[in-house]
């Protein structure tokens, strides 16, 4: 049970390591300033959605803080999905998971922002 747990712990932080630098290095390239993004950039709809402040929330910040928390939903859904024996389980497990933590994580940091900025 414990070799489980380690071994479980070291996929999620070696994924983790390689989602984040991938992500980081590949997809926010070109989102460096907020004005340069385009409307359907789903960074610009997480601005949207909570009504964020640009002028007073540093877009930087938004910026990592939604790159570690992809980062880590996809790490988290990964190790789980590989730690279920059942394919069929592994995918309806990994969905329900992928939707609560994107809607609770989202949900978290907006409020967050917005109360930040007060």
């Amino acid at each position: 049970m414990k070799s489980i747990i380690i071994k479980s712990l070291y996929d999620f932080i070696c994924i983790f390591a390689l989602v984040y630098i991938s992500y980081s290095v590949f997809f926010n390239r070109n989102k460096k300033e907020y004005s340069l993004l385009k409307d359907k950039d789903p960074i610009k709809s997480y601005i949207a959605r909570y009504n964020l402040n640009m002028k007073k929330t540093n877009y930087k910040t938004v910026l990592r803080t939604l790159t570690f928390i992809n980062s880590l939903i996809i790490s988290l859904v990964t190790v789980i999905f590989m730690n279920v024996e059942s394919t069929v389980w592994g995918i309806v497990i990994s969905f329900v998971i992928i939707i609560v933590l994107i809607y609770s994580l989202y949900e978290i940091t907006g409020k967050y922002f917005k109360r930040k900025e007060k």
